[in-house]
């Protein structure tokens, strides 16, 4: 499932075990996830996906289930 590649994409990123995330997990500084470490989970998942995910609507995802869900949407 893409959500489980994302979480596990995220945790390589922000360090944290897979098991501590969910789609629920929010990508804010809040939750210790920067906007870099955003930045870079865009460019892994364009790389695993080989999407291009735009600027425009990066700033839309607030969860990792958003960021799941355009995916999907594309692929």
């Amino acid at each position: 499932m893409t959500i489980d590649t994302v979480i596990t994409a995220l945790g390589e990123i922000i360090g944290v075990p897979e098991s501590d995330l969910s789609g629920d997990t929010p990508l804010t500084p809040e939750y210790d996830i920067t906007s870099l470490d955003v930045a870079r989970l865009m460019i892994e998942i364009e790389r695993i996906f080989d999407i291009t995910v735009h600027d425009e609507v990066v700033h839309t995802f607030g969860t990792a289930g958003d960021v799941a869900r355009y995916v999907d949407s594309l692929i």
